[in-house]
């Protein structure tokens, strides 16, 4: 599985830093952010890609690797935009989980047929794979819940709807 992870959300769920705590701040807790994902996911950090904000910043799209993890950010631009583009490019949406509080860019996500998981979520799946992974298991057995927006448009042409 891969992960697209907005990136300042999760700083914000781990406590990293507060939201009024300045650019220095912000800076340490983008580099700390990095360090533990990287601690985190090992071998299949390749698999796993942060968005971050640069709307204050002039540019163009600045692609980074650390530690193995793909740092994306578009000068000019919000993480929340360039999410909701590349899940637009998404190829292979139900390999790609979207990682953001963010209920806009998880509805984006829902939409192109990607898995979602809040931020809080996410850290606890990282923290105990061991129960996210029988929790994997038990999911797989069970029919889904609700139809994906794929299904729901079909229905709604076919139905005149």
């Amino acid at each position: 599985m891969r992960y697209l992870i907005d990136g300042y959300n999760l700083v914000y769920a781990l406590g990293i830093v507060r939201r009024n705590g300045g650019r220095a701040a912000w800076d340490r807790g983008r580099c700390e952010l990095l360090d533990w994902l990287a601690d985190q996911t090992g071998k299949a950090a390749s698999d796993v890609t942060i968005i971050f904000d640069a709307q204050n910043a002039f540019g163009g799209l600045i692609e980074e690797r650390h530690r193995g993890l793909n740092i994306i950010r578009d000068r000019g631009r919000t993480a929340d935009d360039l999410i909701e583009d590349l899940l637009k490019q998404e190829n292979s949406p139900l390999e790609l989980t979207v990682v953001s509080t963010d209920g806009r860019i998880r509805d984006a996500a829902i939409v192109r047929g990607c898995p979602t998981m809040k931020c809080e979520d996410y850290v606890d799946f990282l923290m105990n794979p061991r129960r996210a992974s029988t929790e994997d298991k038990r999911l797989e057995n069970e029919k889904p819940s609700q139809t994906s927006a794929e299904e729901t448009i079909k229905w709604m042409k076919a139905f005149g709807g």
